[in-house]
Formats: C-alpha cells, structure tokens, sequence
C-alpha cells in the first residue's frame, strides 16, 4: 500500500518540535569535558562533527572522538566545515581508488567539488556531472578533466576517455 499512515496524508516532520537539530559540523571552544576524556579540555578550540552532535546550536554535546583540535593556524570558521571535507574524503577512500584510475563524479556540488580534487590530487583521471552547468564548469577550471551535463553525452565521454571500458 502507498498510503500514508498519517490522518493528513504527510510524512512525519520534526520542523515543529522544540529542539530540533540542525547541523553535522561545527566548531568552537570546549567548555566541559565527560569523564574519561583527557586529549582535551576545557579551553580548546576544537572542529566536530556528527549528526545529532554536531548541530548549529550554542552548546552541543560531542563525543570525544567526533572532536579534533583546531591547530594554531587555522580559523575556527574554517575548521567548522571540517566534516565536509571528511565526507569527501571518507567516499575517495571507500572506493579505494588507485593512482591511474578513471572515476566519474556524480553530483558536483560542494561535496562533489572536494571529491573531484582529492581524487586529481591521488593521481585519477576524473569525469564529472551535474545538472548545473556551472558547477561541470567550475570542476574543469579546478582541474577536472572533462564532464557534461547531460547523460547521453556522459556515456559517450566515458566511453572515448576509456577506450569502451568505462569508469573504474
């Protein structure tokens, strides 16, 4: 059955209840730590993440290992998109890419955007695409190698840049 289980049709939404969370990264200045916690304390600048954890909120409650401190060098605006960053990251290394590969980025948002120059950086040959033909533009300017906006061309595209074989 398709029906709803909900009297107005609706999928449940959380919007309305008090204490809502927002959020997966965040950064800021420890001001209590649990017990058992000794690789911080209180009045370090630290980058966290997690949903649930890391929400847009004035006080958060992180577990220690979803906390990194910020070095000396960096903003702590910066280091609160830190989990962006990870999230790339964290699917570059689930593919277990290697040096040489070809890899095609789907989506090139802000995460695709990251994806696509770590996985420049470890040596792949990289396609991309993305239904915003400014986003496939701003991945070629930052080094990606070739992508396109529509399907039919990105079979095609795959299949010239890997002689039939397609993306590894």
């Amino acid at each position: 059955s398709m029906s709803s289980p909900f009297k107005d049709g609706l999928p449940l939404s959380e919007l309305d209840d008090q204490g809502w969370n927002v959020g997966y990264s965040a950064a800021g200045e420890v001001v209590a730590i649990g017990e058992g916690v000794s690789n911080i304390k209180p009045g370090d600048l630290v980058a966290c993440a997690g949903a649930g954890f890391a929400n847009h909120a004035d006080y958060v409650c992180v577990p220690w290992k979803l906390t990194c401190k910020i070095p000396k060098n960096c903003s702590v605006a910066a280091a609160a998109t830190t989990t962006v960053g990870t999230i790339a990251l964290q699917g570059v290394r689930r593919a277990e890419t290697q040096l040489g590969e070809t890899i095609c980025v789907i989506g090139l948002g802000l995460i695709g955007q990251i994806t696509v120059q770590l996985l420049k950086a470890s040596g792949c040959i990289v396609l991309g695409t993305d239904l915003n033909s400014s986003r496939v533009e701003r991945a070629i300017a930052n080094g990606m190698d070739a992508g396109n906006t529509d399907a039919e061309q990105l079979k095609q595209l795959v299949r010239d840049a890997t002689g039939g074989y397609g993306v590894d």
